[in-house]
């Protein structure tokens, strides 16, 4: 069973066959491209090889290379969708009383068995639990659940699962062995990133590639490739586009594939099999990756599920797509924890990003839009590199900010007040603030944003902003300030303070 790629299964197969008494029902379930029918056919050359090595089948023989062909007329493989009711199935009992007419033993590979009707299962039954001596039922599936308990019972079970990275280069690694191809791995590691765990998708993928550019392949021919199928093998390409927050590429791709009469319902469930993954490795389940952090996840999964009650209701296929796009990058303007900047590569990256804000009628120079508007604002991440934003050009800076806070929100001004910079890094403005419920007002979400936005105003890029509490009651002191201009009609500067986060407080 060493053609298998699942260890697990190969050492089920490898028990049930050394076992003198002889199965002759299985059950084969799991999911989608991750070997069933072809474990099936191994098994199928293994019990007919004219001579095995211990349980392998030789390949070699004439029974071997027969159903390796595909043109053993004793391999009945059987499509359970399409012969779902119970005249296929009697059929098939008719042609299992008939002896094989070259082979040992007649197989039938019944694929997708789930779909059979119920009076089906009821006639298979019997034929389960008195086979004739020289045939062997396998049964695939990938729901399981909707077989009749009363067949579960008469089937040996094997489980089988989606692949792992080293489980699937072994399967490709064992392609290209045989056919002699050169590829570096860094191109093999693509390729087994965009199957999804399916085997069937690498050995497709691989073939495909393969035709395209011969037998020497470089990781530049892998990404050409892949340039032009989006979301075709998993959504790799739109998470990368997500965390760099570039709309337009996104949608571009989107309406190409459209283009090209793309199934978007599949394609979104492609999404959702993928992020559902991507969400799992936050939690030690597989190999985490750089990208969208837990919350983001979170989001992109609920954004494409309402995605999928939309299809039944637009005539465009790729809109409910396009509209989890767009909601998501509204989103990330709202929660920086969405997507988390990858700072520590010390680069600077270009983000673009929707920020749907809530603009108020009194907003600064009249610059901004009307209520609920949406912009787009392109921003620098600072990084580790830096800007030449440092704690002293901060705190140098620190009466601007305030003043580009107080139109925003005057609450939020007056809590930063009793606030000082603590430290600036990797593109993060830490304040150390001296009362817990000050803090916790600053830590809200729309009042980090308001913070985060006077520092765009001040510093023109894009910084984050976190809090710490401070040990010690230090005096607020204002570093460098200069006094703020008063607004006519308002009250001076403490008074004004005190009544802002007294209204705060208390309403």
């Amino acid at each position: 069973m060493s053609e298998l790629d699942l260890p697990e299964v190969s050492k089920a197969l490898s028990l049930i066959l050394s076992n003198k008494e002889g199965q002759q029902s299985f059950l084969f379930a799991g999911p989608r491209g991750s070997g069933k029918t072809s474990a099936a056919r191994i098994l199928a050359r293994a019990v007919n090889c004219l001579k095995p090595v211990g349980i392998e089948p030789c390949g070699k023989c004439a029974n071997c290379k027969e159903i390796l062909a595909g043109n053993s007329i004793d391999v009945i493989e059987i499509d359970g969708a399409s012969n779902r009711g119970i005249d296929d199935v009697r059929v098939i009992k008719e042609r299992s009383y008939l002896l094989p007419s070259k082979l040992t033993m007649k197989v039938f590979i019944i694929d997708e068995v789930h779909m059979l009707t119920k009076e089906a299962f009821n006639a298979l039954l019997k034929l389960l639990e008195e086979p004739p001596a020289h045939t062997l039922f396998i049964l695939c599936t990938t729901d399981p659940q909707k077989i009749p308990a009363t067949v579960l019972s008469r089937l040996i079970r094997v489980d089988f699962r989606r692949g792992n990275q080293t489980d699937l280069l072994r399967c490709l690694e064992r392609v290209i062995k045989k056919e002699k191809i050169k590829i570096p791995i860094e191109a093999k590691k693509l390729i087994v990133k965009k199957s999804n765990g399916s085997f069937r998708d690498v050995h497709k993928t691989f073939n495909q590639i393969f035709l395209e550019f011969g037998k020497k392949i470089s990781l530049s021919n892998v990404r050409t490739y892949f340039a032009d199928k989006v979301g075709v093998y998993g959504g790799v390409d739109l998470e990368e586009d997500l965390v760099a927050g570039v709309a337009k590429k996104i949608l571009e791709k989107l309406e190409a594939l459209a283009g090209k009469g793309v199934d978007f319902s599949a394609l979104r469930c492609e999404y959702v099999v993928y992020f559902q993954k991507r969400l799992l490795t936050h939690f030690g389940i597989g190999e985490k990756e750089p990208g969208l952090e837990v919350v983001g996840l979170k989001k992109i999964l609920l954004l494409l599920m309402e995605a999928g009650r939309q299809e039944k209701e637009v005539e465009i296929e790729q809109l409910p797509l396009e509209l989890v796009v767009i909601n998501f990058l509204a989103c990330v303007g709202e929660n920086r924890n969405l997507v988390k900047p990858d700072l520590a590569r010390g680069e600077e990256k270009e983000v673009e990003v929707l920020v749907k804000e809530e603009v108020k009628e009194n907003v600064v120079n009249n610059k901004m839009e009307e209520k609920g508007a949406e912009k787009s604002v392109k921003a620098t991440v600072v990084t580790g590199k830096g800007r030449g934003v440092t704690l002293k050009t901060v705190e140098e800076k620190w009466a601007d900010i305030l003043a580009a806070v107080k139109p925003f929100n005057h609450s939020v001004e007056a809590f930063m007040r009793s606030a000082r910079p603590k430290a600036v890094k990797e593109g993060v403005v830490v304040l150390e603030v001296f009362y817990p419920f000050h803090k916790q007002k600053l830590e809200e979400d729309k009042n980090r944003k308001t913070v985060e936005q006077g520092l765009v105003k001040v510093f023109d890029c894009q910084l984050l902003v976190d809090y710490v509490l401070s040990q010690t009651r230090k005096k607020a002191v204002v570093i460098g300030n200069k006094p703020l201009k008063m607004e006519e009609g308002e009250k001076g500067g403490e008074e004004k303070d005190m009544y802002d986060v007294a209204k705060e407080i208390f309403g």
